[in-house]
């Protein structure tokens, strides 16, 4: 369990104030490098991480470095791939911690396993250390806030009325004793890697970068960053990849208008909240 508390402390790192620096990095970037250093050497110690996973880490992270400074985009792609595949958990050198396996969180509910993924963690790390800013400030803080939380209640019914009307989810209200891990796990591990891959990655870039009318540009951007969110939850089904496209609509549409990615995160993460507190999780059976 520690590498990953260690890992978690490298991800909030990145906010802390951005100054003053240690020798050339920001002191956010050289505390969350210290914090990951420690992480990879006890998840090494520990088995979690074998010899090809920390070559993994290594190469991914120069990867986004490069990408992060020049923006080309066979390094673009090169990032998008590989972080997908230490997603998918395809990436040898990982040996990621079981919490619970096929435990039913609702009576008619598909059963659900829980790891906790240091592959995947690596994404939302990596690319927020080299992509997006974040929030530098307790005023931007509040100013994302009452941007973001009327888009998150509009989401959060629109998404719920469409998996109840499809019949992938009914009303069922608890508290899971798995809860606390899932939340540490979700937030920091899932909706942090996925947004920032997603949203600050690939949305950012096509909303910048495609060649098409420039009245359509943001707009087309944010459907095709949504449309490959969508596929990515292929594992869960049709029904899965059409609700996960349209919450990666309403989480591009909140990252565009607030232009902060801790606004899709935080989206993000308040739908998966409610889901699992308020509804069958992860689907019916």
């Amino acid at each position: 369990m520690l590498p990953y508390i260690w890992l978690s402390l490298a991800i909030g790192s990145l906010w802390l104030p951005p100054q003053p620096s240690v020798g050339p990095l920001p002191l956010r970037h050289a505390v969350s490098v210290a914090w990951l250093i420690v992480a990879v050497t006890h998840a090494y110690a520990t088995g979690r991480v074998a010899a090809l996973g920390v070559l993994a880490i290594l190469a991914f992270a120069l990867l986004c470095y490069r990408d992060g400074r020049e923006r080309l985009a066979i390094t673009t792609i090169a990032v998008v791939v590989f972080s997908l595949a230490l997603m998918a958990h395809i990436v040898p050198g990982f040996a990621n911690l079981l919490v619970v396996r096929d435990v039913m969180l609702s009576p008619d509910a598909v059963p659900y396993t829980l790891y906790l993924n240091f592959d995947k963690a690596q994404v939302g790390l990596l690319l927020l250390a080299f992509g997006p800013p974040v929030l530098a400030s307790r005023a931007d803080c509040g100013a994302m806030l009452r941007a973001t939380l009327p888009g998150v209640l509009v989401l959060i019914a629109a998404l719920m009325a469409c998996a109840l009307l499809i019949g992938q989810i009914r009303v069922d209200f608890k508290w899971p004793a798995i809860f606390p891990v899932w939340a540490w796990s979700n937030l920091l591990f899932t909706c942090v890697g996925e947004e920032a891959l997603f949203r600050g990655l690939i949305q950012r870039r096509l909303q910048g970068e495609l060649a098409v009318q420039a009245s359509g540009r943001e707009i087309a951007g944010l459907v095709m960053a949504a449309v490959v969110f969508g596929l990515a939850h292929y594992a869960g089904g049709v029904w899965s990849i059409v609700l996960a496209t349209i919450a990666g609509v309403g989480y591009g549409w909140i990252f565009w208008r607030t232009n902060r990615i801790e606004a899709s995160i935080l989206t993000h993460f308040l739908v998966n909240t409610t889901h699992i507190l308020c509804f069958t999780y992860p689907a019916r059976a």
